[in-house]
């Protein structure tokens, strides 16, 4: 059976205010995270899903900012037929 493949790592050194480190070490163990890398390196994923959501939403803003006024109408009809489907479906 074939290994799952692994990311390779790089290590980092960096140098954090001692309040910095009794507060990512406090937190680290609230979490119950096995180690500081693997704490460090799921707040970088947070961080990382956070911005690629928000750049789907400034799409989706400038995508409905610039919609018609036909459009929009059109949008609109859609909508009312999907809110009376999901209505019917919950009597």
């Amino acid at each position: 059976m074939p290994k799952a493949k692994r990311s390779k790592k790089a290590r980092l050194t960096v140098s954090l205010s001692r309040e910095a480190v009794e507060y990512l070490q406090a937190a680290r163990a609230r979490a119950q995270s096995p180690s500081m890398s693997a704490y460090l390196g799921k707040i970088v994923e947070d961080l990382q899903a956070r911005a690629e959501l928000e750049k789907m939403e400034a799409k989706m803003v400038a995508y409905y900012d610039n919609l018609s006024a036909a459009e929009i109408e059109g949008q609109s009809d859609w909508g009312r037929v999907g809110a009376a489907s999901l209505a019917r479906l919950e009597h």
